[in-house]
């Protein structure tokens, strides 16, 4: 991918550099995409195999787009406790999407986490957005609470949709 070759350079034959040239890529795509992942090996010199073995062995690399707005619900045990479950439900029903998945217009991505370490906000659900430094944790969350996020974030996508003339 001729977008990666800048992002790869100062990755040129060293294999044990396989995650942060993953994180690398990911960080410039959002995800890894095949064709990413074979540029990898070939920089690093490793065979895709190796280099996808890495991508799918860890958490925090995803193969499939995701959504501008990454929610994330706590399932540990205090944010269980207190209700996640119903959020998870209330936030799955709202967006049309199950955890695991992404909107077909990319604009949300559903996951859900084993804990936050947040415990004493129970429960917990975390907001990304993509192109925008940081995260927002929003603790003691509820359903009509994660309800209102939403609208605010499809408020603020309304606002950046660009006007018909």
């Amino acid at each position: 991918m001729k977008e990666l070759e800048g992002i790869l350079l100062p990755f040129t034959g060293k294999s044990q550099q396989t995650i942060p040239a993953l994180q690398a890529v990911q960080e410039k795509l959002g995800y890894l995409p095949k064709e990413a992942i074979e540029d990898v090996a070939q920089t690093l010199g490793l065979p895709a195999g190796e280099v996808y073995g890495v991508a799918t062995f860890y958490a925090q690399f995803r193969l499939k787009p995701i959504g501008k707005h990454i929610i994330t619900v706590c399932r540990g045990t205090a944010c269980h406790v207190s209700g996640s479950l119903g959020i998870l439900k209330e936030l799955e029903r709202i967006l049309g999407i199950y955890a695991g998945e992404t909107d077909e217009k990319k604009e949300f991505t559903l996951q859900t986490v084993a804990c936050f370490g947040a415990c004493a906000r129970a429960p917990i659900t975390v907001i990304e957005t993509l192109g925008v430094p940081g995260r927002k944790v929003h603790g003691y969350m509820s359903k009509v609470k994660a309800a209102d996020l939403i609208d605010v974030i499809k408020e603020e996508i309304t606002q950046e949709a660009p006007q018909a003339v």
